[in-house]
């Protein structure tokens, strides 16, 4: 995840489009108010299943990321934040899609 990435999860925290936490979270994707779900990579492998599980029954995108989401958001600790948001979940993933783009063509440069 990169730090442009971040700044749009800081952002979605400060108009109040998240949930934080594992509890929130697992509540906000039964009650199907998350639309992206964001995991850091740090998490354990039974709450990544878990969460993954609930994603596909409810219909939610989930991302594993790379750097601590606590930073985003100033709270040390989180390792799941929902957006509830659909224009941040749009943002987020436009951010993702164009960074995995960049770096395929990368890979397809002749040198």
């Amino acid at each position: 995840m990169t730090s442009n990435k971040l700044s749009y999860v800081g952002l979605a925290f400060k108009a109040g489009k998240t949930l934080c936490g594992t509890a929130a979270c697992e509540k906000g994707i039964k009650h199907g108010k998350i639309n992206l779900l964001l995991i850091q990579d740090s998490i354990s492998a039974g709450s990544e299943k878990h969460f993954r599980l609930l994603c596909s029954r409810h219909n939610a995108a989930l991302r594993k990321v790379n750097e601590p989401l606590g930073e985003a958001i100033g709270r040390k600790g989180i390792l799941v934040i929902g957006i509830t948001d659909t224009g941040f979940k749009k943002a987020i993933l436009n951010i993702e899609d164009s960074i995995k783009g960049v770096a395929k063509n990368e890979q397809n440069k002749d040198y």
